[in-house]
């Protein structure tokens, strides 16, 4: 047994599927946990063109965050209204972008916003990797009325 020491500890708790995807093999990839088999671009299935994921289910390689799955929204409402009137489903192209909100410290903070490839995808007109309260704000106040009253509404 190790015995680390921390002063502040940040655990991602264990995401699965609901077992209706789990049980479906053809749906699912079982080298990806079984989350839905996607493109990653497109967020089409690789098999059945009429089925789509994103977020908590789809198998992508990016972080699962409210972030991730709004840019995730917009390019499946485009490919999918394509789609569905006979055009290509390919129109949008997901970037792998995901946000996650980090605190360091006494109302500190730092935002890391990034691609599929790990590179920075910053939308905030200042150095994010800096710890600022603005970003202690953001994971603080907004984000939780982001993600409660707008989101998933």
């Amino acid at each position: 047994m190790v015995l680390f020491t921390y002063d502040m500890l940040h655990i991602t708790p264990p995401m699965t599927v609901p077992d209706v995807l789990r049980n479906t093999p053809n749906l699912t990839d079982p080298m990806c946990d079984d989350y839905v088999k996607v493109d990653a671009g497109t967020l089409q299935h690789k098999l059945f063109p009429n089925i789509w994921a994103l977020g908590d289910c789809a198998a992508l390689p990016t972080s699962k965050t409210a972030a991730a799955i709004s840019s995730q929204a917009a390019v499946l409402c485009t490919n999918l209204r394509s789609f569905i009137n006979g055009g290509k489903a390919d129109l949008a192209q997901y970037d792998g972008y995901t946000a996650c909100p980090l605190v360091t410290g006494y109302n500190r903070g730092i935002l890391a916003e990034f691609d599929y490839t790990k590179q920075p995808l910053e939308t905030l007109p200042l150095d994010q990797s800096k710890e600022r309260y603005i970003h202690y704000f953001l994971k603080a106040h907004v984000m939780p009325a982001l993600y409660w009253d707008w989101l998933i509404k």
